[in-house]
């Protein structure tokens, strides 16, 4: 089956990202990500319902889920939860290699009234405390779940017979193996805000569908439903910037796709993605890129 190199996360409007799985009836996709070739320094903000499993093979990963912020180092595996906000890029100049695996539960759980959804799977998606968990080749139990974890994708290039079964196995493996050794984080009370965490993403569903209009924090406050000062919080503590540095970091990343994926003219781009001048934007896309972006572009055909 097609290995996808990790190019762009798509999303829709509440910057939900959006699994083309290869077969709609095998809810897995797997993705090859070398930062050296990935035309965005970040992986940028979203979430989805499909398990996420990263596997980190060269460099380190920085990782960010609002709450907490962490690296995750060569060799080892990083479980994402179902709907969980992330936020990835490369640690420092050196390059990061990722393999990942998202999967919908359903392919291990059968549905969603089975006895393994029920006992097993819906506790561990549902435990606020079990947002991700570090798999470390020094715990012997996360070993196993870095070895299934190479299992699956290897049976998921090499295509030997039945190898839905075993991929599926794999899978299920590593959940047993959560499922087994986190009871206690599974069974404890959660300290999780859960309005806290909604409420940033309905902000960030605001800018992802206005950043082409002019965005101030009033507007987002009024939006949400809350004070400015409460809004400016919500950024500080879950996304840790300010509300316009997101909104200017967002409009240079849909711009880095615009200018490899369209002819549009660099005026046209910078109008299109929320800045009010070509002068301007050229401005701010160089001191986060740095390079102009008619250079960003020459840089990319030139690699073409």
């Amino acid at each position: 089956m097609q290995i996808i190199d990790h190019c762009h996360v798509i999303t829709d409007k509440n910057q939900k990202q959006l699994f083309s799985h290869i077969d709609a009836l095998f809810p897995c996709t797997v993705y090859s990500t070398n930062f050296a070739e990935y035309t965005h320094p970040e992986i940028i903000w979203h979430w989805h319902k499909d398990i996420e499993l990263v596997l980190v093979t060269e460099g380190s990963l920085f990782v960010d889920l609002g709450d907490n912020t962490f690296i995750v180092h060569k060799g080892q595996c990083l479980f994402i939860n179902t709907n969980v906000l992330h936020f990835m890029k490369k640690v420092s100049q050196e390059n990061c290699s990722l393999l990942t695996i998202v999967f919908d539960s359903d392919l291990i759980s059968g549905y969603t009234e089975s006895i393994y959804a029920k006992r097993y799977i819906s506790p561990l998606l549902n435990c606020q405390n079990l947002n991700y968990i570090i798999f470390s080749p020094e715990i012997d139990w996360q070993k196993n779940c870095i070895d299934c974890f190479q299992k699956a994708y290897a049976l998921f290039t090499q295509e030997p017979p039945a190898f839905l079964f075993t991929i599926r196995e794999q899978l299920s493996y590593i959940c047993y193996y959560i499922t087994e050794n986190c009871q206690s984080e599974i069974n404890a009370p959660s300290s999780y805000n859960f309005i806290e965490y909604q409420r940033t993403k309905q902000l960030l569903e605001y800018i992802h569908t206005q950043y082409n209009q002019p965005i101030s924090l009033k507007s987002l406050a009024l939006f949400a439903n809350i004070s400015e000062r409460e809004c400016f919080r919500c950024f500080q503590k879950i996304l840790h910037t300010t509300p316009m540095t997101y909104i200017t970091k967002y409009r240079i990343s849909t711009a880095l796709s615009l200018l490899q994926n369209t002819t549009l003219s660099i005026t046209e781009i910078a109008l299109s993605v929320g800045f009010n001048s070509s002068s301007y934007f050229s401005k701010i896309f160089r001191e986060y890129m740095g390079s102009t972006p008619l250079q960003y572009r020459k840089n990319l055909s030139s690699i073409i």
